[in-house]
Parts: structure tokens; C-alpha cells; sequence
């Protein structure tokens, strides 16, 4: 952003020149010292931006909102400098001041591509879908190479269940990995031919999406699977697999590649055309004897999981605290986390509870598999468990947020993709209370059973 502000005097004039041409140079820490002596001296609008985007370059939260709130009361009317505070404002989930910030970047310059698409994020993330398509739309038009927007209104269409098109926008996703050799995308006869598919983003994806592996065995090619560690056991049971790798191991010679998140795209799936077949992933029945004889008990047992992984962006809106759902837990049954860690803020109320909990007993997904496999009923939020309760064909409850991900669709309360699945979504947005006076009748009926 230029910077147009005039100095009152050549001391100002002087350290304006010199902070703007360090801070050019990207010799952050030279230009901030300098802009903070200009501010000691009187307040400066442009100044106040600059030191912004170091603090928000440097990720000091706080110090970037403070400095952009000043540049703002300054009086410096610019698009970027409210582009900027709308960033960090959705940082810290202040959704609907983020979005007037957008808006109003939006009214100084209807050609910010970026400021359409981090709008729409938030309208996605409320479940406003009409409003957020729309918002995309703008973007790509403004910009065709958009990842962002393209992304985001790809996972709007597979909400929608029109997989044909989204699936193949899906294909403009970062994550795609680049080879020598060339993508399959499902027109290229691999007969005769080794195809590598790899594994990307979460543990749940795999266990949805491995089910294409059969199908892919049947065109005659060999495969090579490259999955992450702790899949890897589980994994191993899928047939049609040449060789099996740990994910970062030497990669032996291949024809073809293909991310298994692609293969829904190279298959031209279909709402009608989902391989859904039931229980397509069985658990270890020596490892399934193992747990019996440790568990024990004649209670109906219901697997529980109620957080994911902390580093999931949309943690904060999928996750329970464990003390909000233990009170809607019938004493009928007995309980078992199917969770190999619990955050710290659930100790204290997994230690009142009569959860049992096995932590680090359960080393990879194999062994939760086996532990899944002796539930009567699974009860997870969107999480890897709920992915793997329901490939195994076990009868299970996913707790969703206002604004779930893309695959467990809109309205409706069971799964194309597990027949064994029924779905309970939030009424509003965090609103998990809803969700749990829903399930405490499905538990009560499930005892009586």
C-alpha cells in the first residue's frame, strides 16, 4: 500500500523516509524501532498500518489489531488497512466484525477478490450457503485462479450432493502432491500398469475414502499405498494393494499417480454411484479378544468420542467439552473413550467419570478398530472414530456442528456413505446442547432394546 501522508516536519520527514525504506527491504525490526520513535512523536495513520503488518507478519495478534484500530481512528479510510484487521478479527472468531471489515473493503474496492472470499469463508462457516456461493462466484470472476474460492465453493457443491462438478473443482486443492510422472484422473487404461495412491489431510479421509481401493485393483494395475503410520496396520487388510508404504518411505518405481481423495473424481462418483458397501473394514479378531477379556462386564457398552485433533482449523466448532456431555450419558451403559488422547482441559471431568480410558494402550487405528468392534453403539463427533466406527459397520451417532463438513451434506439425518450412520446437527451455531437432548433419547431407547 502507498503511503501518501505528509511529515509536519524534516524529524518526522526523516525517520518516515528511513522506516519506509528498511521496511521495504524487509528489515522488519529496524523499520518497527523507527516507526514506534516517529509515534513517541505524534500520531501518523500510515505509520500505525506499517508497524501492523509487522506485528501481523511476526503473528503478535494483539499489537496488530491495536496498531490497524489505530490507523483507523487516524482517520486512513484505505481497503487494506480493513482487509487487515478483518483477517485477524476471523482469527480470533469475531465473525460478524471480520465481515463488516470485508464489506467495507469491499465498498472502497469492488475488484478484492481476496475480501470476496474471506467474506464468503464466513458465511460458509454460518451455514449462509446462498450468500457464500455467491461471494465465490465474484471472487473467481475477479480472479479464475482463486484456490481459495475455487476450494470453498467446490465443498459447497459436494454439500449439496452435485459430486460431479465438485469433486472435479475439488481437483484445484493445495495439498495435490507433483511427480515426474503424470496424474491419473481416471481416462488412462492402467492395465499393466503401477499406479501409486497416496494419502493426504486427515485420518478420517483415508478411512472414507480407502473403500475405492478395491475398485481401483480391478482395472489390472498394481498399487502402491502410501499411508501414514498409524493407518498403516488397518490399511493392510485392503486387497487388490501390491505394496503398502509408511508415508515418507522411499517411493519404489511407478507409472501413475493419484491421490486417494481423488479417486471419488476419477470414478465420476455420483450420489446414486457411492461404493457404500457395509462394514468394508474389519478389525483384528485377536486384538478384538484381547480387549474382551479387559473390558469384561455384561452393560451394553457405547464408545465415546467427543474431541479431535487441536490442530484441526475447525476444532473450536466440532469438539465438546467432556463436562458439557457427560450429564446427558443414561447410567444403563458403560462407557469407553475411543479417543487415544484427551486434551487437558477434560482431565479433571474424565477422571470423575466411570469413562474407562486406555491413552497410549492404543497404539495405531488397528487397535481402536478392535475396541470399536465391542461397542453396541459408537456416539462420536466429526472425527476420525466416527469415520472408523462406521466403516466397520457399527451402529453410530456423529454429533455435528451448525456448519458440518462437506460429507455429511445438508439436512438430513443419515449418510450415503455409511448405511449404519444417523446424524444429530446443531440447531445454531455452537449450540451443543440441541444436540445432546436429541441423543439422550436415541441412548434411553437403545437400553431398551
Amino acid at each position: 500500500m502507498k503511503q501518501h501522508a505528509k511529515p509536519h516536519n524534516e524529524e518526522m520527514d526523516a525517520l518516515w523516509q528511513q522506516a519506509l525504506k528498511l521496511h521495504k527491504l524487509s528489515h522488519d525490526d529496524e523499520a518497527q524501532k523507527l516507526y514506534e520513535k516517529l509515534l513517541a512523536i505524534q500520531p501518523h495513520a500510515h505509520a500505525y498500518y506499517n508497524l501492523g503488518t509487522i506485528f501481523q507478519k511476526q503473528e503478535k495478534l494483539v499489537e496488530a489489531i491495536e496498531m490497524y484500530e489505530k490507523a483507523i481512528l487516524s482517520h486512513l479510510n484505505h481497503p487494506n488497512v480493513y482487509y487487515n484487521l478483518g483477517v485477524m478479527f476471523k482469527v480470533q472468531n469475531r465473525r460478524e466484525e471480520a465481515a463488516e471489515l470485508y464489506e467495507k473493503t469491499i465498498a472502497l474496492r469492488p475488484d478484492h477478490a481476496n475480501a470476496y472470499t474471506n467474506l464468503g469463508n464466513i458465511r460458509k462457516d454460518q451455514n449462509r450457503l446462498e450468500e457464500a456461493m455467491a461471494l465465490y462466484e465474484k471472487a473467481i470472476a475477479l480472479n479464475p485462479d482463486n484456490t481459495n474460492a475455487l476450494l470453498n465453493k467446490s465443498l459447497i457443491l459436494l454439500a449439496r450432493g452435485d459430486f460431479l462438478e465438485g469433486f472435479a473443482l475439488y481437483e484445484k486443492r493445495r495439498t495435490l502432491r507433483a511427480f515426474s510422472k503424470p496424474a491419473w484422473k481416471g481416462e488412462e487404461s492402467l492395465e499393466g500398469k503401477t499406479l501409486l495412491i497416496y494419502t493426504e489431510q486427515g485420518f478420517g479421509d483415508t478411512i472414507q475414502f480407502c473403500r475405492y481401493i478395491e475398485r481401483v485393483a480391478k482395472l489390472g494395475c498394481a498399487i502402491i499405498f502410501e499411508v501414514a503410520k498409524p493407518l498403516l496396520p488397518l490399511m493392510r487388510q485392503l486387497s487388490g494393494v501390491s505394496c503398502f508404504l509408511e508415508k515418507g518411505e522411499a517411493l519404489p518405481p511407478f507409472d501413475l499417480h493419484c491421490s486417494l481423495l481423488s479417486l471419488p473424481f476419477a470414478f465420476k462418483t455420483t450420489l446414486e454411484r457411492i461404493p457404500s458397501k457395509q462394514g468394508y473394514l474389519v478389525a483384528d479378531p485377536q486384538k478384538i479378544a484381547n480387549w474382551q477379556k479387559r473390558l469384561g462386564g455384561l452393560k451394553p457398552k457405547v464408545g465415546l468420542a467427543w474431541s479431535g485433533s487441536e490442530t484441526n482449523k475447525g476444532d473450536a466448532y466440532r469438539s465438546i467439552p467432556l463436562e458439557t456431555l457427560l450429564p446427558h450419558l443414561p447410567e444403563a451403559f458403560e462407557y469407553v473413550c475411543l479417543q487415544k488422547e484427551v486434551r487437558q482441559t477434560d482431565h479433571a471431568a474424565l477422571a470423575n467419570s466411570s469413562i474407562h480410558f486406555f491413552g497410549e494402550t492404543l497404539h495405531d487405528f488397528s487397535d481402536t478398530a478392535a475396541l470399536c468392534a465391542l461397542m453396541n453403539l459408537v456416539v462420536s463427533v466429526d472425527t476420525s472414530v466416527a469415520h472408523l466406527a462406521a466403516a466397520l459397520g457399527q451402529k453410530t451417532v456423529v454429533l455435528l456442528p451448525f456448519a458440518p463438513d462437506w460429507r455429511w451434506m445438508l439436512e438430513r439425518n443419515d449418510s450415503p456413505w455409511y448405511p449404519t450412520v444417523q446424524l444429530l446437527r446443531q440447531d445454531d451455531m455452537e449450540d451443543w446442547e440441541s444436540v445432546l437432548q436429541k441423543l439422550n433419547p436415541i441412548l434411553l431407547n437403545f437400553e431398551r432394546q
